[in-house]
């Protein structure tokens, strides 16, 4: 698939979601309702069915330094972000910003994408570089966006590092690694459910972007400043590292796609459920996600193009 198709896709994929929401077609609520059903059911099936390829022990043996990879470029990330944002006064936007340019949408836009560009083989990295990740998201939610002086519920958190798509990767390495065949109708299967995780994930960035004031998120000082920072800088910064440091040219094109993904379209939920006194950052989140949703339609093929230029 050639860029100015993948691109082609993306949109029309959102604008399906968009045009859903606006006539009504995705009531109000369905879209949270139809978030926890992809991440529930087609995204660990698409998972669990990225592992079924040809067995390699190379391939395998990457998923240490995968994880190794994940681990220190976020911490280095963290540092940066951290520094980059000290002299914000506003203690629910330095939060909010902080969060956003972190973690991506690397569930329903990264895939989609990575599944088209990369390849079984470049998924496959893909889908292990972001596990540590995802337990970083989902377990880091409550401390980095919670109200000041909140306690964690550890029971709570623990339940969110063991959600479906983190089991789901385990299960698929487990049947990959011990080469455990499974029936074709259940391969079959799962793969057919998993095809759809993409679709509805794009749909439902449509859909939040048909909620959104897109005039008042352009003209957001905030809003512009770290879509741009989260889809240009932050990927051109995660390439030369892992350049520097001589990562082979094949995980870099696949795990980079992490950090040119746009922001995580749960950040304005999360910020709700932990602070929900923090309304005014909660908006500004959700412009940020509308921004860097519509802006990564064009900043994906661009990566593409870079990538095929350096590493082919």
């Amino acid at each position: 698939m050639t860029v100015v198709q993948l691109s082609i896709r993306l949109l029309l994929f959102i604008l399906a979601g968009f045009a859903a929401r606006k006539v009504k077609a995705m009531p109000d609520g369905f879209d949270k309702m139809l978030s926890r059903f992809v991440m529930a059911v087609p995204l660990p099936c698409m998972i669990i069915s990225s592992f079924r390829m040809e067995y390699s022990l190379d391939q395998l043996l990457t998923a240490p330094l995968l994880i190794a990879l994940a681990v220190g470029s976020m911490a280095v990330m963290f540092l940066v972000v951290f520094a980059a944002t000290c002299w914000m006064k506003d203690r629910d936007l330095k939060k909010t910003v902080r969060f956003s340019l972190l973690f991506t949408n690397f569930t329903f836009v990264g895939f989609a994408v990575v599944k088209e560009v990369c390849g079984e083989a470049g998924f496959f990295s893909y889908v292990l570089f972001t596990l540590p990740i995802r337990i970083m998201f989902y377990g880091g939610a409550a401390v980095m966006l919670g109200k000041a002086g909140t306690r964690m519920d550890v029971k709570e958190t623990v339940k969110k590092f063991l959600c479906a798509p983190v089991i789901a990767v385990f299960i698929g390495l487990a049947l990959y690694a011990f080469r455990i065949p499974l029936p074709s109708v259940i391969s079959t299967t799962l793969e057919t459910i998993g095809n759809m995780a993409s679709p509805l994930g794009l749909m439902l960035c449509g859909a939040i972007i048909a909620d959104a004031d897109l005039r008042s998120a352009v003209k957001h000082p905030s809003v512009l400043l770290v879509t741009a920072c989260r889809l240009l800088v932050i990927p051109a910064l995660a390439v030369g590292l892992f350049w520097a440091i001589g990562v082979k040219p094949e995980i870099i094109r696949s795990t980079m796609y992490y950090f040119a993904m746009p922001v995580a379209s749960l950040t304005p939920t999360f910020l709700l459920r932990y602070d929900p006194e923090a309304a005014e950052a909660r908006t500004v989140a959700g412009y940020i996600v509308v921004a860097s949703t519509l802006f990564c339609v064009l900043t994906i093929p661009l990566w593409t193009i870079v990538l095929d230029k350096l590493f082919t």
